[in-house]
């Protein structure tokens, strides 16, 4: 997510992770995520959208089964490439920084 903001809808969601939104509301109720609402919409914040960063990852990436997804969220044994989580915030500091000076 490149924008300056607290909360996104669903449909910006699932554009970032280009995915359906339904997949993105199908993770939310298997996974039990505690997504706040505004009115009728869903507010997913920057928390949220790592925990489904981390889910699609698994299932997509590293073909787990949404069991075994389930298992190693609840065992903590996630590991992230923590070199990418830098290099992805450098570049939108980077962006930020471009936007700032013109």
């Amino acid at each position: 997510m490149k924008d300056i903001k607290l909360f996104y809808s669903t449909e910006e969601v699932a554009q970032h992770f280009e995915v359906a939104p339904s997949k993105i509301r199908f993770y939310e109720r298997e996974f039990n995520l505690k997504i706040q609402t505004r009115g009728k919409n869903k507010a997913f914040t920057k928390k949220d959208i790592e925990k489904l960063s981390e889910i699609i990852a698994l299932v997509d990436e590293d073909n787990y089964t949404l069991q075994g997804v389930k298992d190693q969220l609840k065992s903590k044994k996630v590991k992230r490439n923590s070199n990418q989580d830098v290099i992805n915030r450098l570049t939108y500091v980077k962006e930020v920084l471009v936007k700032i000076r013109g």
